[in-house]
């Protein structure tokens, strides 16, 4: 029982430390410092009790994820709403590391990029259909790769960013001046700061997918769920803080004069940075910039796969019950799909529709997941029914803030808005799937 625990931990930390941890965390500290952090902070601590009872709620019912919405919830339409999102969500998550590693061998972007998207889809492929009963196992390892990779960046690029800043005025006052700003607790936090971070406190904890509801699925009743999703948090909490200082780092070392602006970059800018960082990095032409490289890329590619391959498993599982297919079948069905977004989100018009999409309704699927919990008729009791109403209705007035936002932004993002409906339309065909499934 040990090691399933301390097996699932590392899954969990894996899956919540994400590529949107490596683009999004350091702007907050960035910009925002101390009062960003603590926000942070305030804001997990409460979400983090949801995938606690989400776990639970299979857990002790011991039903199959669609089958728990079906008979305790009568709410089936929302699996395959959360399905829909996560496919999304990983076909945006799978591009971003991807084109990060890509752009590390800089030849071709689009030609590399088709060659690694190809390759990690081979690699959850093994993982997913062939390693069997090794599957939890492989995607452990996989976390504790990228944990290590994390660890060993933070202190090999300090050293690089060190000894460049000892030779570097401007490079020495950027480093210094990101520093301080991390560390300042008078920065201003207007309202699209405070969304921005529950954003990320919602996809650091990787909720809207519905992936600890099915984890919940698996879990034998012995397994101490609020064990390992504390030590999971913690563990995510630590990395963000390291992958912060990674950037601080490398965006002093190779981008001084600009490097504040950072703080300021939506999430493309924050890929055109990171890329430009690798740009840099590949200009400077030693061997400690190469290996500072290397270190960057897959640690921003290995978070994205930690997230990606439990997703695929998650989408797979809620096909496969849904349409009552094979896992094999349902998970080839979900790895076609993804592959096909990957290839649609090398361009920029689409990147920025689906983006939109996806973080326009990523509080909302928090508030359906929240749905089950609310309606769970006593499984875990009517405390647990107050506070998932109240994230849900959080949920909600933070959806109408972001979609508010999107609809005054650019022509993309107003179709992102629309193409986003697709993601509550099977809500609304509930009573249908209901007398499908009966």
């Amino acid at each position: 029982m040990k090691r399933l625990v301390t097996l699932m931990t590392l899954l969990i930390a894996g899956y919540m430390v994400g590529v949107w941890t490596f683009l999004l965390f350091p702007q907050v500290l960035i910009k925002n410092g101390l009062k960003g952090l603590a926000l942070y902070l305030v804001v997990t601590l409460v979400l983090v009790i949801a995938p606690y009872f989400s776990v639970e709620a299979t857990k002790r019912t011991r039903y199959l994820f669609v089958e728990y919405l079906t008979k305790i919830s009568r709410f089936p339409g929302i699996a395959i709403s959360l399905s829909i999102f996560a496919i999304i969500g990983s076909a945006l998550i799978l591009y971003y590391s991807s084109s990060v590693l890509a752009a590390a061998f800089a030849t071709s972007d689009v030609l590399y990029l088709v060659l690694i998207l190809i390759a990690s889809l081979l690699i959850a492929s093994v993982i997913l259909f062939h390693a069997k009963k090794k599957t939890l196992v492989l995607m452990a390892w996989f976390s504790i790769v990228f944990i290590i990779f994390v660890v060993v960046s933070f202190f090999v690029i300090r050293d690089y960013s060190l000894t460049v800043s000892q030779k570097s005025p401007s490079a020495q006052l950027a480093l210094e001046t990101l520093m301080t700003h991390i560390m300042a607790t008078n920065a201003p936090l207007v309202m699209y700061d405070v969304v921005k971070i529950i954003l990320l406190g919602i996809l650091g904890l990787g909720l809207g997918y519905g992936f600890f509801m099915v984890m919940g699925t698996f879990l034998p009743k012995e397994a101490d769920s609020r064990k390992m999703i504390g030590a999971g948090y913690l563990l995510q909490l630590i990395i963000g803080v390291l992958v912060t200082y990674i950037f601080i780092y490398t965006l002093a070392a190779t981008f001084p004069g600009t490097a504040l602006r950072y703080g300021e970059a939506n999430i493309a800018d924050a890929l055109r940075f990171t890329k430009d960082i690798i740009g840099a990095l590949i200009a400077a032409n030693s061997s400690e910039a190469t290996r500072v490289l290397y270190l960057l890329v897959f640690s921003i590619y290995l978070a994205g796969m930690t997230t990606f391959i439990p997703l695929i498993e998650i989408v797979g599982h809620i096909i496969s019950e849904s349409t009552q297919s094979s896992r094999n079948t349902a998970l080839s069905i979900a790895l076609a799909m993804v592959f096909f977004l990957s290839i649609i989100l090398s361009l920029e018009t689409m990147r920025l529709m689906f983006l939109a999409a996806f973080f326009a309704y990523l509080p909302l699927m928090l508030a359906l997941e929240m749905v089950p919990l609310i309606k769970n008729r006593n499984v875990l009791g009517s405390g647990v029914r107050f506070y998932a109403s109240f994230i849900a209705a959080v949920s909600l007035i933070v959806t109408a803030v972001v979609l508010m936002k999107f609809v005054k932004g650019s022509v993309w993002q107003q179709l992102g808005v629309m193409v986003g409906v697709i993601f509550v339309l099977p809500v609304f065909l509930n009573n249908m799937l209901l007398k499908t499934r009966g």
